[in-house]
């Protein structure tokens, strides 16, 4: 049977190597967004009248009509010291590709109006001003695609935990 011990310190070992190189990776500087990007903030309208924070990052000088990448939340868009979303560390490798990024606060959270429901029922379908997570999203993409500048009409819907 092997010794506990000696995996305690292989463990001790590993992290006394690897403590220095993560020290140096939380040190270094985040982009800055504000170079890379056009921010602007909307409160985009849902069909009952509520209206839902968003905030729209467009690429500077982009050269073409450009695809969205749009994220919901329910927990904050966390937003930095200059004003521009975390979540844009999350898409670092798809930035140079070409991207507008949205992220919005669902119905009831953070700077969204409204009440907020955990696991908002599916809608009557018979009640056309019956709202649930799926017609927030598709009222929110229908403004995003007419109203949002240098987009190509194609939306792709991103999310972990509930925004998934």
């Amino acid at each position: 049977m092997r010794s506990t011990h000696f995996d305690r310190n292989c463990v001790c070992v590993l992290f006394a190597t690897l403590l220095p190189a993560l020290a140096a990776a939380g040190q270094q500087e985040r982009p800055d967004y504000s170079k890379v990007f056009d921010k602007t903030d909307a409160m985009i309208p849902a069909r009952d009248g509520i209206k839902l924070h968003t905030e729209i990052y467009s690429p500077k000088n982009a050269a073409e009509p450009l695809p969205i990448i749009f994220e919901r939340t329910p927990y904050g868009l966390a937003d930095d010291e200059k004003g521009y979303s975390r979540k844009l560390a999350r898409y670092a490798e798809m930035i140079p590709e070409g991207y507008i990024f949205v992220f919005q606060d669902i119905r009831g959270r953070y700077g969204s109006e409204g009440k907020f429901v955990m696991q908002r029922p599916v809608r009557d379908p018979k009640d056309p001003k019956a709202v649930d997570e799926g017609t927030d999203t598709y009222d929110s993409i229908d403004w995003l695609v007419k109203n949002v500048p240098r987009n190509n009409g194609r939306v792709g819907l991103l999310g972990i935990s509930y925004g998934g």
